[in-house]
């Protein structure tokens, strides 16, 4: 069967240079960053470029707050006037810098170190730096942190070997609260006024409410991706995703390698579930309805979808490519209601509009 194509139901379509490691919705801006060191802002609304800033690679994440836009590369963090695109000040820590998250008035960071004998992260650290780039304080973690996450004015860092888990970071130091069976987180999520989502190499999903583990539950393999909308979704090495009881403790194969997965606008009112599959260097995006796990689009993609981010009525989608598609809820529920010969039509001009871009180097 012939799908449609991400481009045809996107508002637009924007580069990078390189894999895109990030993107990043605040304010109606949308952020990117590359695996080459490449970080760029665009307007939402207009599709107009505000800015294009060139780093030494590669990006790793981000998070914004009011005028300041935060990135990791490297072994550095860099804070970035979000309108200017001016680098208001750069900070270089020591071991490469991961995660980044702005809480409780200060920005955050975890760094890794990895060792090449042993084939795995040998020390970690998490990192308070103040608005003005100076750093407040820095506590040694064993082994990396996996995910980072926001929750009541502390951090929730995932943990895999050698002391898996989770801990609890703030103003006091490092905490870290037992699991029954604690195993090595591999991705989280959430946080803020939502529980916190950590997925566990065996298939373990634990929810962290208030700092402490409010439920733990089981899928059949290591977890690559994880959301959470009033109930979690989790996307598995197998290939499969499942959902919590919250959504009906569904699952499905989508029989490719998934990277990401993201709740964003559906084809009616409530959220739908993003899963983009990647098989022989082309992916298939399905959108999943959460209640009940029901596959209702599945739209197609010329490279791997490895990055994903959705704010509201917007979801963008960043491919190894260095391409980054726009898809706003209105236009995808417009574009699906038309006659399949014109998406196939629209597939066609976006086809030649890859070439051209191609041959002009983006």
């Amino acid at each position: 069967m012939t799908l449609a194509s991400l481009e045809s139901y996107s508002s637009y379509v924007r580069e990078v240079d390189g894999e895109c490691v990030f993107v990043r919705i605040a304010s109606n801006l949308l952020f990117s960053g590359s695996r080459s060191g490449e970080v760029a802002c665009w307007d939402i609304p207009s599709g107009m470029e505000m800015w294009r800033l060139s780093f030494e690679g590669p990006c790793s994440d981000s998070d914004c707050d009011d005028d300041v836009f935060f990135c990791t590369e490297s072994d550095n963090i860099h804070a970035i006037g979000t309108s200017s695109g001016d680098v208001i000040w750069s900070l270089k820590l020591e071991g490469s810098s991961d995660f980044v998250r702005v809480s409780n008035g200060f920005v955050w960071v975890t760094t890794s170190v990895y060792n090449f004998e042993i084939q795995d992260y040998s020390e970690g650290a998490v990192w308070q730096i103040d608005f003005e780039g100076e750093v407040r304080n820095k506590w040694e973690n064993p082994g990396r942190a996996w995910s980072l996450s926001d929750q009541g004015g502390k951090l929730v860092i995932g943990l895999s070997r050698p002391r898996s888990g989770y801990a609890i970071v703030s103003d006091s130091g490092l905490d870290y609260p037992e699991l029954e069976q604690p195993q090595p987180v591999t991705i989280g999520n959430g946080g803020g006024d939502e529980p916190v989502v950590l997925g566990h190499s065996n298939g373990m999903v634990t929810e962290v409410v208030d700092h402490r583990v409010e439920s733990v539950s089981q899928v059949e393999s290591s977890i690559r991706a994880i959301d959470y909308f009033g109930g979690w979704v989790v996307g598995m090495d197998s290939g499969g995703v499942s959902s919590s009881e919250y959504f009906g403790s569904w699952s499905i194969n989508l029989n490719g390698v998934i990277d990401v997965l993201c709740f964003g606008p559906s084809l009616d009112s409530d959220k739908g579930v993003w899963v983009p599959s990647s098989r022989d260097g082309e992916s298939v995006i399905s959108l999943i309805n959460p209640k009940g796990g029901v596959v209702e689009m599945e739209i197609a993609h010329h490279s791997r979808i490895v990055s994903a981010f959705s704010d509201e009525e917007v979801i963008c989608f960043g491919d190894n490519a260095g391409c980054i598609c726009i898809v706003e809820g209105d236009v995808l529920r417009r574009r699906f209601s038309r006659p399949v010969e014109e998406i196939a039509e629209e597939d066609s001009n976006s086809e030649l509009r890859r070439k051209i871009r191609g041959l002009r180097g983006g």
